[in-house]
């Protein structure tokens, strides 16, 4: 019997192409997005007996609904991927768009992570996509690295307690990667390192290698990314963020 896993934001960027991968790699793949159109596209193209769920992880109906699949159905992998940034200063960002944010980055982790684990048996694994900006907070991008900072601290207490039970959690820490994170954050346009920025094709296949190897709570993908994270231990909390707000343009 093929194993089960669960993409959550799968419609496009670092989600899609865990989808695609995991299919290759025999899974069986539940796609979650909002976007029924392009869910449709992916579970086509990968053909065989992969399913869908439109799903906007943002409410707590479209929590509900992705919890109640983890419940009722056996999945062996759970990737919590979908994830949403909100730029700009704090006061400048509407609250209710950033209220948003909270709920799709933290509350939909801790449900589905929570419906998953209830039924986790050894050999399961889950995977929660973090940021390097969990270490480095950026101004303009306060909130969100929160969250993040969340996520990182949340999955390594998971990683923690689940481990006795056969069961991996990995938290997952991309850099700065070429997808639409940018533009769908509202963010204002400022040049990228190309020796810092990744594919989502190259983070997926970094993630997969520390699932199959099993052995870190935590995985920056690249070391120079892990050299770049590294950077709050080597500066002071006012030196980092100073130098942050300058990569984001953030006065």
């Amino acid at each position: 019997m093929a194993k089960k896993a669960l993409v959550t934001g799968a419609s496009e960027g670092i989600g899609y192409v865990f989808a695609k991968r995991l299919a290759a790699e025999g899974y069986e793949v539940t796609a979650v997005a909002r976007n029924e159109v392009k869910l449709k596209s992916l579970t086509e193209a990968l053909g065989g007996k992969h399913n869908y769920l439109v799903a906007d992880l943002s409410t707590k109906e479209g929590q509900e609904r992705v919890a109640n699949a983890l419940t009722v159905g056996r999945f062996d992998l759970l990737v919590n991927n979908a994830g949403v940034g909100t730029a700009g200063t704090f006061t400048e960002v509407a609250l209710e768009k950033q209220l948003a944010m909270l709920r799709l980055n933290c509350e939909a982790v801790v449900r589905l992570c929570y419906a998953f684990l209830e039924k986790a048996k050894s050999g399961d694994a889950l995977i929660n996509v973090s940021s390097t900006l969990a270490f480095l907070p950026m101004p303009g991008l306060g909130l969100y690295s929160a969250t993040k900072s969340f996520v990182t601290a949340f999955s390594e207490t998971l990683w923690y307690e689940q481990k006795d039970k056969g069961v991996f959690v990995m938290d997952l820490c991309p850099g700065i990667t070429s997808t639409a994170f940018q533009t769908n954050a509202g963010g204002k346009s400022f040049e990228t390192p190309k020796s810092l920025t990744q594919t989502p094709e190259v983070v997926v296949e970094n993630a997969i290698r520390g699932l199959n190897s099993r052995k870190h709570p935590t995985l920056i993908s690249g070391s120079k990314n892990s050299m770049f994270a590294s950077l709050s231990r080597l500066m002071s909390r006012r030196s980092t963020v100073s130098v942050m707000a300058r990569m984001g343009a953030t006065k």
